[in-house]
């Protein structure tokens, strides 16, 4: 196991302690999408604490890990996150990459920062509590636009939702080489290369295996092609193909 997946979990460990010790809630910063199936694969949840993993609205990618004595039941009201709306992209449409990198320029970890969701003239961005304001004070300006910010600390007055780009295709069968080949449209033989060489992670895990079977609600993200979450199945053609729904992120 590598140093950083140990820290990982030696941090996920002094959660429990600290939560034993207080006799409060306790959080993690963000975790991303490998740090969370790390500790899912992982972490053994001692039967007296309930844990909770939320991100700001129900398709967040990045999540806090919340551990709460037994006696007291997950709210996601209590976890230290706060949307900032970024108000701004008048002259041009601003990127996930502006935000990204303008909120990351202010020197804040990626720890801190949670998802940031992108509508036409402004974005949504989930932060640790303890960053919103000095956020908030200091972004100003991306690229040469000004912006304007707005802490939003009841998430429960807004809607956060996804965009995805749908695809519909068929596929020989619900196979990660077949499923990966109809995602990224390319032949079956390229994607087993893809999947043997690495290019390819199955609900954020490296899947080498061409033959493993694909669930609907599964996570790939292809190198080069992106993110896709699986729909649906939706019955077989008249060669019996399966067609499949596929909602690609954009």
């Amino acid at each position: 196991m590598e140093a950083d997946e140990k820290l990982l979990l030696s941090k996920t460990e002094d959660l429990f302690r600290l939560c034993d010790k207080y006799a409060s809630p306790r959080f993690s910063d963000f975790l991303d999408g490998a740090e969370l199936a790390l500790i899912c694969d992982k972490v053994i949840i001692p039967y007296d604490y309930n844990v909770m993993f939320y991100g700001g609205f129900s398709e967040a990618e990045k999540k806090i890990m919340g551990v709460f004595p037994q006696w007291e039941e997950p709210e996601e009201s209590e976890f230290p996150i706060t949307c900032l709306k970024i108000t701004g992209g008048y002259t041009r449409k601003l990127t996930h990459r502006d935000y990204l990198g303008t909120i990351m320029s202010l020197g804040i970890t990626p720890q801190k920062l949670g998802d940031i969701v992108v509508y036409d003239d402004f974005a949504y961005a989930l932060l640790h509590s303890d960053m919103a304001e000095y956020i908030a004070d200091n972004l100003h300006k991306i690229g040469n636009q000004g912006v304007k910010t707005e802490i939003i600390t009841d998430l429960s007055v807004i809607r956060i939702e996804r965009k995805y780009k749908t695809i519909n295709a068929v596929c020989a069968a619900p196979r990660l080489d077949a499923v990966v080949a109809a995602a990224a449209n390319v032949s079956r033989s390229l994607s087993s290369s893809m999947i043997s060489g690495g290019k390819v992670k199955l609900n954020h895990r490296i899947n080498e295996k061409c033959a493993d079977d694909v669930k609907e609600g599964d996570l790939l993200s292809i190198r080069g092609y992106g993110r896709f979450i699986v729909n649906s199945f939706d019955g077989e053609t008249r060669k019996q193909r399966l067609h499949i729904t596929l909602k690609q992120y954009i």
